[in-house]
């Protein structure tokens, strides 16, 4: 309950947490898993409702807006995020376009991000990763770096937009 609390009901006033599961907790070599089934409203404009598939991750924000950087950036270790979601709509809607399946890469290859979507019916079905493949970042590669959080986080936080049907 406190870490349902904490990391989910804290950071989003409004959800409602229907189950939350948690795996692997006490197994190092496996992935951390968390499986959470929820509501939440969503923001509108007139017969047009959107919401971010940005929720849960850790990555709501970015660190690294400044300018230049004194110290290189150190993660510490490797790390892979997956992120698989399944949205489904209510009644009497239905989604507009969907932003495009996509990847990115660092021009050095030592970061990797990938979206890939799929709306049936009412079910949006989504799968996003993201694989860091060194654990640091020295000062001189900081514009890169930069630039690829920069468009990461304008791409994990691209609105899902579904539209009222009429009848």
């Amino acid at each position: 309950e406190k870490f349902t609390e904490k990391y989910f009901i804290k950071p989003f006033q409004s959800i409602n947490i229907e189950d939350v599961q948690i795996n692997n907790a006490e197994k190092d070599s496996m992935p951390l898993e968390q499986k959470i089934k929820f509501s939440i409203p969503v923001s509108s404009s007139g017969d047009y409702q959107y919401f971010s598939l940005n929720m849960f991750t850790g990555l709501e924000t970015n660190p690294f807006v400044a300018d230049t950087r004194y110290s290189d950036i150190m993660f510490g270790y490797d790390q892979n995020y997956t992120v698989y979601g399944n949205f489904t709509l209510p009644e009497g809607y239905t989604f507009e376009e969907l932003p495009k399946n996509m990847r990115m890469i660092m021009p050095d290859t030592s970061i990797e991000f990938s979206r890939m979507m799929q709306a049936d019916g009412n079910m949006l079905n989504v799968r996003m990763t993201l694989e860091f493949k060194r654990p640091y970042y020295l000062t001189d590669e900081y514009d890169e770096f930069k630039e690829f959080y920069k468009k990461l986080f304008a791409t994990l936080n691209e609105q899902i937009v579904v539209k009222k049907v009429r009848p």
